[in-house]
């Protein structure tokens, strides 16, 4: 009988780098269902030379620590092996820990490679909405996430992702392809109760298992956070809201997202062209990662510029709505959009996305 310790080796790919793999069957299968469907799992080992992120093994000799810690969440130590292309888990232990540590630094490599062949990183959410592919662009508290989740409830909108794009302009330059990243979903706790009711949200908010909501919740009781923050993992999302998750889709229109003080400001309003680089500029993220940026990810001279042409050269607003209210303004921007970008050209097949596998994961012993 197979020891529930044992691990096995597999194969992460998308469409910048494949990778290895090396943990339980059990971590191995959380880690499948955290991916889907922006990384695809597969049983057996990865090719000769490339990155391997490894948990149960001691690392060698000369590996260096790094240490990654967000706030409200214990710190996660890895050991890097760079001359063998390897990084190792340390701690914390404990599946859950484990499996959010693998996660994040497989998620970090495929970044990295991402950045080197041109791709854009945006401080925006992508949703389709009403068959429009809209990316929110907006910081932090922009109001992004509540708005596509009250999208999504509306029975209008489909999430690529909330909180982080990449942006590519497609080859024969006719439209940019945004895709989104396997991240937990970080929530305010008002926009869960505005969402579904105190009641239910209390309820679905002890349901949740990221294991930094351990300490995430208490935060906002603590006076560290005004509104305090839930982390859902992108499975729990589509559990949450009886929908799916696109892991890509064309960008028609950009939006620049805030919120509204007073129901008076809720304005939405075009963005001259001669504006449109200036306002993208200050949302784009300058390292593809957080954390674990030392896998190179410097993209070959001027490749980044004809993503940024072909993104100021789409409809852009700057829309500010009232948060108590984001129920109806989903559904004004959603007719205000259709009214003013031209209805998109779907028959020709944009790009190529891989999705991630839904089948079971079969390890191959390593």
């Amino acid at each position: 009988m197979e020891s529930s310790s044992a691990t096995h080796r597999y194969t992460v790919g998308s469409r910048f780098a494949s990778t290895g793999l090396t943990c339980t069957r059990s971590a191995a299968e959380r880690i499948r269902r955290l991916a889907s469907p922006y990384l695809a799992v597969e049983p057996g080992p990865s090719e000769p030379g490339t990155w391997q992120v490894i948990a149960g093994a001691a690392p060698p000799d000369g590996a260096v620590r790094e240490s990654v810690a967000a706030l409200g969440e214990v710190a996660v130590d890895y050991a890097v092996d760079h001359v063998g292309k390897a990084l190792f888990h340390l701690a914390p232990q404990g599946e859950a820990w484990v499996t959010q540590s693998l996660l994040r630094a497989t998620r970090a490599v495929h970044r990295s490679a991402a950045s080197r062949q041109g791709v854009l990183f945006l401080h925006a959410g992508l949703v389709e909405l009403n068959g429009l592919g809209v990316a929110l662009v907006g910081g932090s508290r922009a109001g992004k996430t509540s708005f596509i989740m009250a999208s999504v409830l509306h029975g209008s909108g489909v999430m690529v992702c909330n909180d982080d794009v990449s942006l590519t302009a497609e080859r024969d330059g006719d439209g940019v392809l945004g895709a989104g990243w396997p991240r937990s979903i970080s929530v305010r706790l008002d926009t869960l109760d505005l969402l579904f009711g105190r009641d239910r949200a209390q309820s679905l908010r002890s349901s949740l298992t990221h294991p930094a909501n351990q300490t995430l919740l208490s935060l906002r009781e603590s006076g560290v956070e005004e509104h305090g923050t839930a982390l859902i993992y992108p499975w729990e999302y589509a559990d949450l809201l009886h929908t799916k998750i696109g892991p890509s889709a064309r960008v028609d229109a950009l939006v620049h997202l805030s919120l509204a003080d007073d129901p008076s400001e809720s304005e939405l309003a075009s963005v001259p062209p001669s504006e449109r680089a200036g306002l993208l500029e200050r949302h784009v993220l300058g390292l593809p990662n957080k954390h674990l940026n030392m896998f190179g990810h410097e993209p070959a001279g001027g490749s980044l510029q004809r993503t940024r042409e072909a993104l100021t050269a789409l409809p852009a607003f700057r829309f500010r709505y009232e948060f108590r209210d984001v129920r109806r303004q989903v559904e004004r921007l959603a007719d205000e959009l259709r009214a003013r970008v031209p209805k998109p050209d779907r028959a020709r097949p944009l790009g190529r996305t891989d999705q991630a596998s839904t089948a079971a994961v079969h390890p191959q012993a390593g």
